[in-house]
């Protein structure tokens, strides 16, 4: 279990004190020891984050489940790109679980946008043929982005549906980028997609760039969902020959305390959604 410490967090002792109540109550409900327990920096450069896979490869684990609900994109997006690169590793799952009641802040003082580590192009190149974006509620470091990122065509993935209040902060979103783009692009459109489907969204950004043999980039702004599988895709372009494709992303500094108050429910069991990543040594994200 990862306890991932916020960079710049608001009040430290109190976000020390959720995180000892959270493994507090793991130990005493789900049988889990206090060396189970790992505290890590919500900025760790991408070797510390490999290590955690490859330490759980070396002690004889092949199969791996990675929880993204509370995990940061900084992290998860390394820890499945270890995974993957991990031979040891047979099978991967990923989940994900809905959450009851918001922050209205969800995060605060984000980092510079930049790639997210282990997903830059080599080439270093800042024209892309397209570029897409996951709408989000907060289009943190985005003016920087499409100034200095530039694309013949944009293609923005809207999570469908997104439900009271993200519905109008979606479209906010949407109009803020209208505004930065207007008479700048060949090309925009937009794509409604269930936000918990995440094959369909791979096999979307695989249309938008003719599976990658476009050059792309991918700002994942919007659910987690979402980023998952752009991060499947930008993998997969790796494993496929294919361009790099670079992923841009403002990394949150602080989170909020309250950030959603519980998870969701089904007929009183979690909404947790499960993702098959890799099975019996299998990729199942892979392009053609």
């Amino acid at each position: 279990m990862l306890a991932i410490k916020d960079a710049s967090p608001l009040d430290e002792r109190a976000l020390d004190a959720i995180l000892a109540g959270r493994q507090a109550d793991l130990i005493a409900t789900a049988g889990y020891g206090v060396d189970d327990f790992t505290t890590v920096p919500l900025m760790a450069d991408l070797g510390i984050i490999r290590a955690v896979v490859e330490q759980i490869a070396a002690n004889g684990a092949t199969s791996l489940i990675v929880d993204i609900t509370s995990m940061p994109k900084r992290w998860f997006f390394a820890l499945v790109q270890a995974a993957l690169d991990n031979p040891a590793i047979d099978d991967l799952l990923v989940t994900y679980t809905a959450g009851v009641g918001y922050a209205d802040t969800l995060a605060e003082n984000m980092s510079p946008l930049r790639t997210l580590p282990g997903f830059y192009a080599e080439d270093g190149r800042t024209d892309h043929d397209v570029v897409v974006v996951g709408i989000g509620f907060e289009p943190s470091g985005l003016p920087g982005f499409l100034q200095d990122q530039k694309c013949r065509s944009m293609r923005l993935i809207f999570p469908f549906p997104p439900g009271p209040p993200g519905h109008r902060r979606n479209w906010l979103f949407v109009r803020d980028i209208e505004r930065l783009t207007q008479g700048e692009l060949d090309d925009m459109g937009r794509v409604h997609i269930h936000m918990y489907d995440v094959p369909q969204v791979f096999d979307a950004l695989g249309e938008m760039s003719d599976d990658a043999r476009a050059t792309m980039a991918l700002a994942p702004y919007g659910p987690k969902t979402v980023s998952l599988a752009m991060c499947l895709f930008a993998l997969s372009a790796r494993r496929a020959g294919r361009p790099d494709v670079p992923v841009f992303y403002a990394q949150p500094l602080r989170y909020a305390d309250d950030y959603t108050k519980e998870a969701a429910e089904i007929d009183g069991v979690p909404e947790t959604t499960c993702y098959c990543v890799r099975l019996g040594g299998r990729d199942l994200y892979a392009l053609p």
